[in-house]
């Protein structure tokens, strides 16, 4: 099964339903996959686009990327969403990699594409207002042709660009059994139901945005709220204006919302669930959110994995605080170490998926590929321990492990630690070379006291970790750098400690 038939065969398309509300537009269930007809045959017949053909959506979060998703899906073509924060360069390095016959983009962008350094073959249509002589993709779709639906079910529907923290930028390939596959995982960590209303506003060019609820809860039948970008302010007026039940959030984002003055002022009975996309969640935010009886609900996985691997589920969060959740309903896990050979419980080993869910491969990049998927398990880069419950707990990634004098330093597990403490805003723990060690852990932070020392700092982690763990030296900063989900990018990182 497609995704788009999924969409006709269990949500409401002939209802009118409110299928997405978006600023004040609601787009019923019928309104919504009579623009999905019209968008395929639009891209079909005046497009001229051919089965494995690439589409790229360059804009803020809106109901045009659900609606090309779907058509695509119809046709066989590959949508691959653009990260519009990003410099031009990264932006010009993904469009040339991913070749698009066509770039489908808010007008509000219109001037910064001129300037990107593109094939001059790629048709540009904005999704809103005409962009000079051209029309805008709701007037040009406005002409129906017959469709020629695929016969392969299961070909490429989805390009996403990894996030990049830690190199170059890849492209994860995702088929249709990925996002179904995901869907299903979503419903059942979610419990989602037709009558859910969900609230969405991270960023629609990662598959969290678009995997974790928005297409899960299309394909039931229920309401999305879909806001154009994250305000705290807009989200806490808009759980009490749709009766929210989910919503899905990073720790950046959850930070921001409940500690917004209106947070308390707000009605958030609707609330069955709050999701986090992320892997190392201070358990002080956690519980700050458990202090309202609001389930927290850690969803663990990678670009790769689409995204959902392992999950909690609402009857899982309030007793397992700080876990990464279950290995997901539908996918296989391992943990292993260096020699790939499957590691015992509480022992720290690298995580292994393999499932519908995984990519089909990175896109034109064969050596990625089978360096990543071996005998069909997706070698994720991240660390955790399992518990004799079946709870994952993470440990960090391999990548940021700092091998001193031959033994292992997670930086995760010295960040916990510093999470108690008050006088830092955010930080970040990353090896700095040394002749000595090899490696020796170095602290980036932002400081919130600005008196504080860094010998205030070094001293928390005495007697608390062994000797060889202790960070060797504080670097205050202004900023950490971060990426479009809040996350902290590393390798950025570790240039500031050289």
């Amino acid at each position: 099964m497609r995704v788009d038939q999924w969409f006709c065969e269990f949500g409401e398309i002939s209802s009118d339903k409110p299928a997405i509300i978006f600023k004040d537009t609601i787009w019923s269930y019928e309104k919504l996959n009579n623009a999905i007809i019209e968008t395929a045959s639009f891209l079909q017949k005046e497009g001229n686009l051919k089965i494995g053909d690439r589409i790229c959506f360059y804009g803020p979060n809106n109901p045009e990327q659900i609606i090309l998703l779907l058509a695509s899906s119809k046709i066989g073509v590959i949508l691959s969403p653009l990260n519009w924060r990003l410099a031009n360069p990264e932006i010009e390095f993904q469009v040339n990699h991913s070749k698009p016959k066509m770039i489908f983009y808010h007008s509000r962008f219109k001037n910064n594409l001129d300037l990107l350094n593109l094939n001059k073959n790629i048709e540009m249509v904005a999704i809103d207002t005409p962009a000079g002589k051209n029309k805008s993709l709701l007037e040009r779709r406005k002409n129906l042709y017959k469709i020629n639906y695929i016969v392969d079910n299961n070909l490429p529907v989805l390009l996403v660009y990894t996030s990049g923290t830690t190199g170059k930028p890849k492209g994860a390939l995702l088929n249709q059994k990925a996002l179904i596959c995901n869907a299903k995982m979503s419903h059942h960590a979610h419990s989602l139901q037709s009558s859910d209303n969900v609230l969405v506003f991270l960023p629609l060019f990662h598959v969290g945005g678009i995997n974790i609820l928005l297409m899960p809860a299309l394909f039931l039948g229920a309401t999305v709220v879909l806001q154009e970008k994250f305000d705290p302010e807009d989200a806490i007026k808009a759980i009490e204006n749709y009766h929210i039940t989910h919503i899905i959030t990073v720790p950046t984002v959850l930070d921001q919302i409940i500690n917004s003055k209106s947070w308390n002022e707000t009605k958030l009975s609707s609330l069955r669930a709050i999701s986090i996309g992320s892997t190392n969640v201070p358990l002080s935010l956690i519980r700050k959110v458990h202090e309202y009886n609001i389930p927290i609900i850690q969803i663990y996985g990678a670009t790769e994995t689409g995204p959902i691997a392992i999950y909690q589920t609402i009857g899982d969060a309030l007793i397992s605080e700080g876990s990464i959740g279950k290995k997901g309903l539908y996918c296989f896990v391992r943990l292993v170490n260096e020699e790939l050979e499957d590691v015992g419980y509480g022992e720290p080993g690298q995580i292994l998926i393999k499932g519908d869910n995984i990519l089909e491969s990175y896109w034109e990049d064969k050596t990625s590929t089978k360096d990543s998927i071996i005998d069909g398990w997706f070698q994720t880069g991240d660390v955790a321990k399992v518990d004799l419950d079946g709870n994952y707990w993470f440990v960090d990634r391999i990548k940021n492990v700092i091998i001193s004098g031959g033994e292992n330093i997670y930086p995760a597990e010295l960040e916990t630690l510093l999470s108690k403490n008050q006088n830092l805003k955010e930080y970040s723990i990353v090896g700095r070379k040394d002749e000595k060690w090899g490696e020796v852990p170095v602290i980036v932070a932002v400081r919130k006291n600005l008196n504080i020392l860094p010998e205030d700092i070094l001293k928390l982690f005495k007697g608390k970790v062994a000797n060889y763990k202790i960070p060797k030296d504080v670097l205050f900063v202004q900023a950490l750098p971060r990426n479009a989900l809040g996350k902290i990018v590393i390798d950025e990182v570790k240039e500031l400690v050289i």
